[in-house]
Order: structure tokens, then sequence, then C-alpha cells
């Protein structure tokens, strides 16, 4: 069973719990509904079809599906788990000693899946995310602005991405290529 660290899954829970509508509820299995009854803790390993329904039910519901939004979220979410979880991976001042960190990122937060970076010049790289979901575009959309603003805190300039593989569009592999000055 593919599992994430409760770090990357709290925030989502704290916004399902904040809502009492009940905008979130068909989103959820009775099993997600269980486990985010109870405390999540940042350390802890939670299933990733808990966090994948949380995130997707909170995409819908929160950011109306807007992408965008999605992506300034993992800008956001990028500087608070570094800042605060994982401080000993910045790097700062030196944006390719932070890309070769973030293998060790994804070793923290997931226990599966693979991401792997390279650099393609002095300041353009290429990240790759495999044995991932690939139909999962939100997720690519939120990674896609947690290596933006990841590549910043370690001392990047006017950071720019873009997708050059996109799996949920049946590529086997989703591909971000980043550049900074």
């Amino acid at each position: 069973m593919a599992r994430v660290k409760g770090s990357l899954l709290v925030d989502f829970v704290k916004g399902i719990r904040a809502d009492k509508t009940g905008a979130y509820d068909s989103y959820l299995t009775g099993q997600d509904r269980e486990i985010i009854s109870q405390r999540i803790l940042a350390s802890a390993w939670y299933p990733f079809e808990t966090y994948k329904n949380c995130f997707n039910a909170v995409v819908q519901e929160a950011a109306k599906g807007d992408m965008e939004v999605v992506r300034q979220w993992g800008r956001t979410y990028a500087e608070s788990i570094l800042k605060n979880v994982y401080k000993n991976i910045l790097v700062e001042d030196n944006p390719e000693g932070i890309l070769r960190k973030l293998g060790q990122i994804r070793n923290l937060l997931f226990d599966f899946g693979d991401f792997d970076g390279s650099l393609i010049s002095d300041k353009k790289a290429m990240m790759t995310i495999r044995d991932f979901d690939p139909q999962f575009e939100a997720f690519y959309h939120l990674v896609r602005g947690w290596y933006e603003r990841t590549l910043e805190l370690g001392g990047a300039k006017n950071v720019r991405s873009q997708f050059v593989a996109k799996s949920w569009e049946g590529d086997p592999e989703t591909s971000i290529e980043l550049s900074w000055d």
C-alpha cells in the first residue's frame, strides 16, 4: 500500500474538518472519514488513497478545479514544510545543491514513486516523476509550484517552469522543465 507522511495530509484535513456544509462528503470513503476524524501526525504514514481523496476534494471545493491555485498551494507548502519541518534539506544560495536533495525530500514524504532531477545546463533542470499515479493531475501542478519555490529558497532568481510531458495526457511520465537566473 502506497503511503504519504502526515505533514502532507494535515492541511487538507484541517480544511475538510472546518467545513460544516458536508461539501466534502461525496469525495471521501468511509476509511478516509475514519482516518481524518483522528489526530493527524506530521511524522506518521497514511494511505495514499486517503491523501488523494482529501486533496481532490479540496481542489474541487476550495480551488474550484483551478490548477493555477493548486500550483500556488505547492509554492506555499514548499515554504512551510521546508522551513518548519525539513529545515536541514535547504541549501541556501545553491539551487543545484537543493535539486540534488529533492530525492531526499521525496523519500521523507512518500514511500513510492520516483522523483528524479537532473541538470540540463548551468541554470536549467528537468524534474521527472515516474511510478506515481498518472491521472493525479492536480498533484503534478502542486509539485510544479513546490519545485519553483524550493529553487527560490535555494537562491534561484526568476524561476520559470513548464510541463514537457504529462502523464494525465498519456505520456509515460510527467516532466517539468525549470530554468532560473
